[in-house]
């Protein structure tokens, strides 16, 4: 999903585009901690798409299970001594080039203003801008 084009936005696309930005900064900081726990990330995954929503929801699960079960350990940083990948960036990123005019389809812009009601009525919260 795009943010709203612009830097001088009225209140409820600010809020929009804050909280857009909010839930990124969370997926991404996710699957990093994801990443560096589970090699299936650090690369394409290797399984249908049909079956990525369930690997995704069973990592989640079984590494809270494993925080939850096991005592607080230091993990050891990348160093001098942890091989050749461990400063390399996850193979699974790629470039994604624009395609065609990068225009947004009515049903795109149509979900988007769905969640600027939302975010700015009854899922409004105190801390967001443009409340």
């Amino acid at each position: 999903m795009r943010p709203f084009p612009g830097t001088h936005l009225y209140g409820s696309r600010r809020a929009f585009n804050f909280r857009l930005s909010h839930a990124r900064l969370i997926i991404e900081n996710t699957f990093g901690i994801l990443t560096s726990q589970w090699r299936m990330y650090r690369g394409v995954i290797g399984v249908s798409p049909s079956n990525v929503d369930a690997c995704v929801k069973a990592t989640c699960i079984l590494h809270n299970l494993i925080r939850r079960t096991t005592r607080p350990t230091t993990r050891p940083g990348p160093g001098p001594s942890a091989g050749p990948s461990a400063n390399r960036e996850a193979a699974g990123l790629q470039r994604v080039h624009r395609a065609g005019s990068n225009n947004a389809t009515r049903e795109a812009l149509r979900v988007r203003e769905a969640y600027v009601s939302y975010f700015c009525n009854e899922g409004a919260v105190g801390w967001q801008p443009g409340v």
